[in-house]
């Protein structure tokens, strides 16, 4: 009976009407000439360069070389992965390097409620919110999501603005190289 309560309040929480993660974020706006040339592009009221790139124009390459560096279980973890938590935790305290145990949906967390995530309490915050997108966004949500509000350095957020600036071309065109050497900036 338990099980099946929490069942439906899931599913309540998928379906109910939200909006999509992208009207959170301030975004830039590009200039496009006919031919598809970027001909500038404007900061968002952030500061920040952000261009919201949907998920089926991002490289297959650029996404696996994300998922290979950030997150290798992002498709079967419920938001939370323990045993990296775990690990990290382990390392952390022990004096060793610094090492993180953060999922990707816990990254996108961190970077859309701005948590301080260096504290056993802002750890917590992070997983709870973390959860909590899991139950409201579908997976390939998530995943557009981080892919266009991860920092690449300075004032440079998501994988469309970071191909732009680093090799001059729109994320669905990057190679395997440069979709390998974007997914280490982070």
């Amino acid at each position: 009976m338990a099980i099946a309560l929490i069942a439906a309040a899931l599913l309540t929480l998928r379906v109910w009407p939200h909006q999509p993660l992208q009207q959170r974020f301030a975004l830039s706006t590009g200039v496009w000439s006919a031919d598809g040339e970027l001909l500038r592009v404007t900061r968002a009221a952030d500061d920040q360069y952000r261009l919201w790139v949907p998920l089926s124009q991002v490289s297959p390459d650029l996404v696996d070389a994300f998922l290979l560096k950030e997150d290798r279980s992002f498709y079967v973890n419920p938001g939370v992965n323990p045993l990296a938590l775990a690990r990290a935790a382990f390392k952390t305290y022990r004096g060793g390097d610094r090492q993180g145990g953060s999922t990707l949906t816990m990254q996108l967390a961190r970077l859309t409620w701005r948590l301080n995530t260096r504290t056993p309490a802002g750890k917590l915050r992070q997983i709870g919110a973390a959860l909590w997108l899991e139950a409201r966004y579908s997976k390939p949500e998530l995943l557009e999501a981080y892919l266009n509000l991860v920092p690449f350095g300075g004032n440079i957020q998501g994988a469309g603005a970071a191909s732009l600036m680093y090799f001059g071309k729109t994320p669905d065109r990057v190679t395997l190289g440069e979709a390998l050497t974007l997914a280490v900036i982070p």
